[in-house]
């Protein structure tokens, strides 16, 4: 593990939330300020840099570090799109503004005779199309939250995590009502703000790297040559379908799409984004180049993908506020893309595909009395599980996808599949003879050469059939079919696909014949529709007879004769009508068919020169499913209305009553049949007046104002109380042309709801109050409860080591007794149970001492030799016995840190490098074990390594080896809880210091800790004292005192100084021990071994204590005690008085009484 790849995951992930939490607000925000952002270009400008998603921030890095390309060819193809290919934009835009057409489905379909099953077939390949960049997009965000957080070991489950998240927030963002706004401001301004963040942050990182780095342009792109390889093969291919690939896919891309015409309320903010767009494209690819550069130089060798360039650079120079801004970045260009293409892929396949469906089963009506609230709820639910739908597939795919793919690979594999739309676009627009059979199948045969050629070998890219071809047939080798070798694999793919489907529309088109629905929508397409309204109607090549059929079909016999009263006598029948009869005729039409149905019929018989076989007939037909249709929109917009949640009312410009909903009945609680068609608005405010909904004075004053105020059409907003207490919300609208359209929004508890929270406020400084004396209270139960815990690890460690320190005393004196007996090999076991049981109770103790908090730090600065000598000494024995070859390199470096500690850390390292290298023979018996101990210098660092060439450490084990009780497979039998790891884990922790662990399989393991160097003027010297040579006498004739209220201890310690010549004196109580050595009649005691716990709350320092000041007694004292704090080490240090911790060793006590004893 990489330790500079790390920051706090609960910073990362709080971010994370509050960055989505803040996109929402801004959203939320700007729909309930529509009014002032709704005609901004720059907002719609901004808003289109959905499409640069993660690979715009990522993935680009790592192309331009392997081909040198500034500026990704699919920028360049998207910049040309735009500028020079404006017209083809500005046109889409045009016929979908007029036919109201909402997703590229319903422009496909509209233009081919609304047929439903290319509405299917577009919305699938929209749908697969985008399951693999929304994959691109999970990916992306769960490898960067895991690599600046250094969570390398959750991989699957970051992702599912942020795919439950992006799920939640798409819901909330488009899915949290039934009705589906075509224009949806909150979400265009939310966007827009996505934009800024990732351009900021993709800057920042940029300048950073440029002038921070290194000394501008020309100094970083100097090293281009030393670090990016030539391309030794011919890439123009790939550059070229790039380029085809940006310039197709802006106008067939799903988001996009929704963000050019649906967000769009005027070809000035189109024309703003002509420059505007191709602006921001180069600008976020400005430092593509010099970061890919600067990530090589940094990490030569192609250890660290240049996907990541953008988030390790600044980490590896510790810039991790840069990183941070830059991951915020990157989610930022990851979730816009992934929020706006789930909304418009579930509104896509609820509209296109479940609807449609639902519809034609009918089976709402037959089950429920109100089926169109019904149907409501039906459809809410479809498009929230749609949402989680479309996410999940793309977890899915991202599991099943090759996790060894670069983002660029999965990227263009998208955009290949969602240019096949592109045909049957391009065609709708400028080819009138295109067929919707033509279409279906160019969209199928391009679909299925997409899976052929490109989905199905990156799934399976070793299969026989991928290399050898289906069957074995060569040119049937999906990555050279039909023999064409000299593309790349990207190329291959959309080459043909595109070249496929194209041919099959073209063909298909040019022999079949196409309806006379297809006609009309092809006229309306293909001829566009322009800003000038005052076109005139006399350009249509209609001749007399068609006039007369047209009357004589669709009116009367009345209206043909009044036609032929204005046709001259003895005129050519077939010959072109003028400009004034076609007028009378239209106008005549439109009375009874409407303008629009008019329009359709006379451009029918208009453009019938090549169709004359069809007749009036059809075209009656045609304009009767046109009533059809109308009719069923008709039913499904008083659907739509019955079952928005604000009531409705629609006033024309007569001021009279032509539409409302049920809600606005019920909010204004109107009598049943009251409500009808034509009455007069005025009626409404006068029976309101009556019912005291509206107070004042003046009846005909206050009706009289509020219709002048909508006959001018003035917008307002304002809040009413009803008698009932229902606080209504009243916005009126007025409507082009004349009319006024009002909502009324109950927002009773709205106001309920700031009521409570203004009385809320009036009460916070009480509430506060309590909080901090609860907060104060709970502060001083932990601190009790901490101290409860400490005196308990004291009063534990005492207890628990009395038995242990009389059974090694007694064990000590067993072994003296035995050497030389076939009990000798015995009372050793013993021993070395002893010290095992022991050492688990010492780091039992030393664990919950560190937990605790009550561990001091004694800082010291020391040369590093001190303590690495000494444990070279004492390993290089212990390893020479194991049979391991042990190396120790000194060190003169100087460091600040608790001595002790330090060496603590290094003794286990060492332990468990003893413990478990050797393990390795079990599979490599001729391998010579080693151990390397010694420091290494890293910059103003010293980094103290143990490196062993024993077995290693699994992967999946390398955090976890250092929890309590975690132990590796080998070497089991060896005694121990598995605590060493995590009793330096602590420590270095209290130390600040980090531990790293690196170790591959059979290969050994590197342990290592990094201790900042110290200056050397600051150490100071200390002069090594040695003790003098134990003298060899025996303590004949000495007396030796004994007090611990454990009698086990007391017998145990009387007899091994009585072993040694002591006359001793023991007991267990304070009082009897201090008579008897105040009666002591012989020789004075010469030593006092006295335990610091005694009953009653006694203790040794008060009983020696106590016997100087009445005996005035001068002889050696020695503390004898399990309780390790340093108050009680201090204790003796003030009293003079010597210390041994218990257990005892019996040595260790009698090298302390002949070094003491000596002295005196």
């Amino acid at each position: 593990m990489l330790v500079w790849l790390s920051l706090d995951t609960w910073l990362i992930l709080s971010l994370s939330i509050g960055y989505l939490v803040l996109l929402f607000f801004i959203a939320f925000w700007a729909q309930k300020k529509h009014k002032s952002w709704k005609n901004k270009s720059w907002i719609y400008s901004l808003s289109l840099g959905v499409s640069c998603s993660s690979w715009a921030f990522y993935g680009t890095i790592s192309q331009a570090a392997s081909t040198g390309q500034w500026i990704a060819p699919i920028y360049i193809g998207t910049i040309t799109c735009f500028i020079l290919g404006w017209p083809i934009l500005l046109k889409l835009l045009r016929v979908s503004k007029k036919l109201n057409l909402t997703s590229v489905a319903d422009f496909i379909a509209c233009r081919f005779d609304k047929a439903p099953q290319i509405a299917a077939v577009v919305s699938i390949i929209a749908l697969l199309g985008t399951l693999p960049y929304i994959a691109l997009q999970l990916r992306a965000v769960s490898h960067s939250f895991d690599l600046v957080t250094g969570s390398f070991q959750s991989g699957s489950t970051t992702t599912l995590m942020v795919t439950v998240v992006l799920i939640i927030f798409s819901i909330l963002f488009g899915a949290r009502h039934a009705e589906a706004n075509k224009q949806n401001t909150g979400l265009l301004v939310a966007i827009a703000f996505s934009s800024i963040v990732k351009l900021a942050a993709i800057l920042c990182v940029g300048l950073f790297v440029t002038f921070g780095l290194f000394d501008g342009f020309e100094s970083i792109l100097s090293q281009a040559p030393n670090v990016i390889e030539p391309s030794t093969s011919d890439n123009s291919y790939l550059v070229v379908s790039q380029l085809m690939i940006g310039f197709l896919t802006i106008f067939v891309t799903p988001q996009l799409y929704h963000m050019i015409v649906i967000e769009n309320d005027s070809e000035k903010q189109l024309n703003s984004a002509r420059w505007g767009y191709p602006l921001y494209l180069i600008l976020i690819n400005i430092f593509v180049l010099p970061i890919a550069i600067a990530g090589l130089v940094t990490f030569p060798g192609g250890g660290i993908s240049a996907d990541t360039f953008m988030l390790t650079i600044p980490l590896f120079h510790q810039q991790a506020w840069i990183s941070i801004f830059v991951y915020i970045g990157g989610l930022a260009a990851a979730t816009s893309m992934v929020i706006v293409a789930a909304i418009v892929l579930s509104t896509l396949i609820t509209t296109e595909i479940v609807s449609p469906i639902i519809l034609k089963l009918r089976f709402l009506t037959s089950r429920y009395s109100n089926p169109t609230q019904q149907l409501s709820g039906v459809l809410l639910f479809v498009r929230r599980l749609s949402i989680a739908a479309i996410l999940v597939l793309s977890l899915l795919f991202d599991y099943i996808f090759n996790q060894s793919s670069e983002l660029a690979s999965i990227g263009l594999l998208s955009f290949v599949l969602l240019a096949q739309t592109a045909p049957a676009v391009l065609s709708a627009l400028y080819w009138k003879n295109a067929s919707s059979k033509g279409a279906m199948w160019g969209l199928i045969v391009g679909s299925t050469l997409w899976t052929y050629c490109l989905l199905l070998p990156t799934l399976w890219p070793n299969a026989n059939w991928v290399n050898n071809g289906l069957f074995n047939i060569e040119w049937l080798n999906p990555t050279a079919l039909f023999g064409i070798t000299s593309f790349d694999f990207i190329s291959h793919g959309l080459f043909l696909s595109l070249l496929g489907n194209s041919a099959v529309l073209y063909l298909h088109s040019i022999y079949t014949k196409r309806s006379l629905g297809e006609n009309l929508q092809a006229n309306q397409f293909v001829r566009g529709y322009s800003k000038d309204k005052n076109k005139h109607h006399h350009e249509y090549q209609i001749t007399f007879a068609d006039l007369i059929d047209l009357l004589n079909r669709f009116i009367d016999e009345d209206a043909v004769n009044r036609l032929k009263q204005l046709i001259p006598n003895n005129t050519n029948l077939q010959g072109k009508a003028p400009a004034y009869l076609v007028d009378f005729t239209q106008m005549t039409l439109a009375s009874v068919l409407g303008s629009a149905s008019t329009k359709l019929v006379m451009s029918a018989v208009s453009e019938a020169d090549d169709t004359r076989g069809e007749t009036l007939e059809q075209v009656a037909n045609i304009v009767d499913e046109a009533n059809q249709i109308f009719e069923f929109n008709r039913e499904l917009l008083q659907a739509g209305v019955e079952n928005i949640e604000q009531g409705i009312s629609v006033v024309d410009a007569d001021m009279k009553l032509v539409a409302w909903n049920s809600r606005y009945k019920d909010l204004l609680a109107f009598p049943d049949g009251y409500l009808k068609s034509g009455m007069h608005i005025g009626e409404l405010i006068e029976f309101n007046v009556q019912r005291n909904m509206i107070l004042g004075e003046d009846t005909k004053a206050l009706i009289e104002k509020r219709l002048e105020y909508m006959r001018q059409g003035n917008d307002h907003y304002y809040q009413r109380t009803l008698p009932s207490g229902i606080v209504l919300e009243i916005r009126g609208q007025a409507m082009p042309g004349g009319g006024f359209v009002s909502t009324f929004s109950d927002i009773t508890r709205h106001i309920e709801s700031e009521k409570a929270l203004q009385k809320a406020n009036e009460t916070l400084e009480q509430r506060v109050t309590e909080r901090t004396q609860e907060l104060e209270i709970a502060i001083a139960e932990a601190e009790a409860a901490n101290s409860s815990k400490t005196r308990f690890l004291a009063a534990a460690s005492h207890d628990l080591m009395q038995p242990f320190n009389a059974l090694s005393l007694f064990n000590s004196m067993l072994q003296h007794k035995t050497q030389h007996t076939d009990l000798e090999e015995l009372a050793t076991n013993i021993d070395g149970a002893l010290q095992s049981a022991e050492g688990l109770l010492n780091d039992l103790v030393e664990i919950s001492k560190l937990d605790s908090g009550v561990q001091r730090v004694d800082l010291q600065t020391f040369k590093l030799n001190d303590i690495l000598i000494p444990l070279n000494n004492e390993f290089s024995a212990l390893s020479k016995q194991a049979g391991i070859e042990f190396k120790f390199v000194k060190s003169s470096i100087t460091v600040t840190t608790d001595k002790q500690l330090l060496r603590r850390i290094l003794q286990n390292f060492l332990a468990n490098a003893i413990r478990y290298a050797p393990a390795i023979k079990e599979q490599f018996p001729n391998r010579q074990v080693k151990i390397v101990f010694g420091v290494k210098r890293v910059a103003n660092s010293a980094r103290i390594m143990i490196v062993d060439n024993g077995p290693g450490i699994p992967k999946g084990k390398l955090l976890t080896i250092f929890k309590e009780f975690e132990r590796l497979d080998i070497n089991q039998e060896r005694p121990g809880l598995g605590l060493g790891l995590a009793i330096c884990e602590r420590i270095s922790a209290i130390l600040d210091l980090p531990i790293e662990v690196k170790s591959k399989l059979q290969q050994g393991a590197n342990f290592s800790i990094t201790l900042p160097i110290a200056e050397p003027n600051t150490l100071h010297e200390t002069n090594e004292v040695k003790l003098p040579e134990l003298a060899k006498q025996s303590f004949n004739g000495l007396t030796a005192a004994i007090i611990d209220n454990d009698p086990l201890i007391v017998t145990a310690l009387s007899q091994q100084l009585t072993l040694w010549g002591f006359d001793v004196i023991a007991s267990g109580d304070k009082d009897n021990f201090v008579n008897k050595i105040s009666e002591h009649k012989d020789s004075a005691v010469s030593v006092i071994i006295a335990d610091y716990h005694l009953d009653n709350g006694e203790t040794g320092t008060d009983t020696i204590n106590e016997l100087k000041s009445r005996i005035g007694w001068q002889g050696l004292a020695i503390i004898c005690s399990a309780d390790p704090s340093d108050t009680l080490r201090q204790t003796c240090i003030d009293n003079e008085f010597g210390y041994i911790r218990k257990p005892v060793k019996a040595h260790a006590l009698k090298r302390l009484l002949k070094s003491q004893l000596l002295e005196r």
